[in-house]
């Protein structure tokens, strides 16, 4: 059963590599689970893991990153794996998190992997009629769409004075 929103989609899916189903968050992800399945060099991967990588958000905050799969390679390697939209790679955390999986898999002897859109196959599992699929090439400008929501930057501001003042009264 999947929910579709605006070309985005989230839902459950029976995996032959698994003893169970996995939920997904996207369409991307629901067709990197199909690629998974069919890729001979898998043994089995999931979702259902306990890794929750900490690290420092771009405002200094602490955060907790939860890497999208743990894939089990033939070999027995073990790979921690991301599917992010390439739009998404404009965020800061996105950077400071998936430099932190780098270095938790660094750490473990461990590989990390991050899947684009441009990587996942989109005549996989598309949802007739439901589904978007945006270009992948790059856009020369960013558009007003693309750009954050003042109250982000409201938010920035906000957090930048309180942590001047606190260091201010440590002085």
């Amino acid at each position: 059963m999947a929910r579709y929103h605006h070309g985005w989609s989230k839902g459950w899916k029976k995996s032959t590599r698994g003893a169970s189903g996995e939920w997904f968050d996207s369409n991307w992800e629901l067709q990197y689970m199909d690629e998974l399945d069919r890729d001979p060099m898998v043994l089995k991967w999931t979702k259902h893991h306990d890794i929750k990588i900490p690290y420092r958000k771009w405002w200094g905050g602490q955060g907790r990153y939860e890497p999208d799969f743990i894939v089990e390679i033939a070999g027995g390697d073990k790979e921690l794996r991301e599917v992010k939209g390439e739009h998404l790679f404009k965020d800061q955390n996105t950077a400071i998190k998936l430099k932190a999986g780098e270095a938790f898999c660094r750490q473990r002897g461990m590989k990390f992997r991050v899947v684009t859109k441009s990587n996942v196959d989109p005549e996989l599992c598309m949802p007739e009629k439901h589904v978007r699929i945006e270009d992948t090439s790059p856009t020369p400008h960013i558009s007003k769409e693309d750009k954050p929501s003042g109250c982000l930057s409201v938010i920035a501001v906000f957090a930048t004075v309180i942590v001047f003042f606190v260091w201010l009264m440590a002085q």
